[in-house]
């Protein structure tokens, strides 16, 4: 098996595949969001800082110089080279610094304004210390040089701290991904257990231990449940339609196969009569067979989805009656749509088809006409009329009873109009015959009823 032929693993893949990245991007975001509150914070202390050595800056006028009047608190500033420094220049020329910064400068050139008036610069610093810088300018008390004021920190602090966090961060999501992706294949487990269960109960039916599929609670394979059954149901009539109508072929077409074929050798009848005698025995011979065929594969055969075109059925069926009531004279009218199909197999459709015009043609004086219409409840009507006698109410109902005929006098199709409607109800259909005053022309008609197909 294909590795991605298997839904299962389609969809721990991606559900794995996309809660990885999504945990990734959250990771980063978090990790952002963590750098930004960890450099607000030193900045904000920085400030802080800063502001308080302005407070304590004093110009002396006696000396013309800059003093502190408090030393920072913090005792980073006063350890050498520290990273943690301060300067208070003017005009570019330093003027006091912290005890950390020894003998070097902070070079506050190139930054960016900040609020507050407050400016932030990125310097190296006396031992090639990467240095984030704050300054600000300010005018002390008893002064009117105006002075800048930088406090600087090693950028390193940020990282060291941001690395403090971030570690067990990332653990964290790590192990945050394996809970997910074990509750993932879980899920896809759990949420594919009706499929599961589906294919076990129809590998029952495949092996007899089962005829039909159990319901399922599930709301998304209910349906499919319910279709598989219904096509089940479908298999099963098909199947005892094929036995049905073979077993009545075959004993309505026994006998008079028997008497055709000995006619057709008759020295008194004409060569043409022995001919047309020939062939029907031959064709109705070759039905038989065909048909006894089909029934001993029908439990195999899947007939689920057949189509036929109207159309082209009756097409190959005019010519067949045409001969066979040649001496009639009869005129037959189709008017059928060219897109109209039966859902079922064509020698079915052949065989209800052909029973009806074949009564019709018997009936008739003269003409014989089939249309056919798909109604709103798509089923395909199919009216088959002639301009014989017609019938009564009480004949149309009789027709339709096993070995009942109207006039023993005149000779039979073999299969009943009962065999018709008995196979029309096989696929869902009805047959219904018209008494006088209901057909619309002055005979009988026939009305039958199929599923049509899309």
């Amino acid at each position: 098996m294909k590795p991605m032929a298997s839904l299962s693993l389609r969809l721990t893949l991606l559900a794995i595949s996309g809660t990885v990245l999504g945990l990734a991007l959250i990771g980063v975001i978090i990790a952002g969001l963590l750098r930004d509150f960890i450099v607000e914070t030193f900045e904000a202390n920085m400030e802080a800082t800063l502001v308080s050595l302005m407070a304590n800056t004093e110009f002396v006028e006696d000396t013309q110089q800059v003093r502190i009047n408090a030393a920072v608190a913090d005792s980073r500033y006063d350890q050498p080279l520290s990273g943690w420094y301060w300067q208070i220049s003017e005009g570019g020329d330093q003027l006091i610094r912290s005890g950390s910064l020894w003998q070097g400068t902070l070079n506050t050139s190139v930054g960016e304004d900040l609020a507050n008036g407050l400016r932030r610069s990125f310097a190296m610093g006396p031992q090639a210390q990467e240095l984030r810088i704050l300054s600000r300018s300010f005018t002390g008390p008893g002064s009117t040089v105006p002075l800048e004021i930088a406090i600087a920190m090693p950028e390193s602090e940020i990282n060291t701290r941001l690395n403090t966090i971030t570690t067990p961060l990332i653990v964290s999501i790590g192990l945050l991904a394996v809970v997910l992706a074990l509750v993932t294949l879980v899920q896809v487990r759990y949420g594919l257990a009706p499929l599961r269960r589906l294919t076990t109960n129809l590998r029952a039916i495949k092996d007899g231990t089962a005829t039909t599929l159990p319901a399922d609670p599930t709301e998304e394979i209910a349906p499919i449940v319910g279709e598989m059954n219904a096509l089940l149901d479908a298999n099963r009539k098909t199947i005892e339609r094929a036995r049905t109508h073979v077993g009545n072929l075959a004993h309505g077409l026994k006998t008079p196969l028997s008497v055709l074929a000995t006619e057709s050798y008759d020295p008194t009848l004409p060569p043409t009569k022995q001919k047309v005698f020939s062939e029907l025995s031959e064709r109705m011979d070759r039905l038989v067979s065909h048909h006894l065929r089909r029934a001993r594969s029908a439990a195999t055969l899947g007939l689920a989805g057949a189509r036929t075109p109207v159309k082209d059925a009756l097409s190959d069926l005019e010519p067949v009656f045409a001969g066979i009531y040649a001496d009639k004279r009869l005129r037959l009218k189709f008017s059928v749509a060219p897109d109209l199909a039966f859902g079922g197999e064509r020698q079915d459709f052949e065989e209800l088809l052909g029973n009806l015009i074949d009564n019709a043609c018997k009936w008739a004086v003269a003409h014989v006409t089939v249309s056919a219409r798909r109604t709103d409840a798509g089923f395909l009507e199919i009216t088959v009329c002639d301009d014989g006698p017609g019938m009564s109410e009480e004949q149309a109902e009789s027709a339709l009873v096993w070995g009942k005929r109207f006039d023993e006098g005149r000779p039979g199709a073999g299969l009943g109009l009962a065999i018709v409607a008995d196979l029309a109800a096989l696929y869902g259909g009805t047959l219904t015959l018209l008494p006088h005053g209901e057909a619309p022309m002055t005979g009988a008609c026939a009305v039958l009823r199929l599923p049509a197909a899309s």
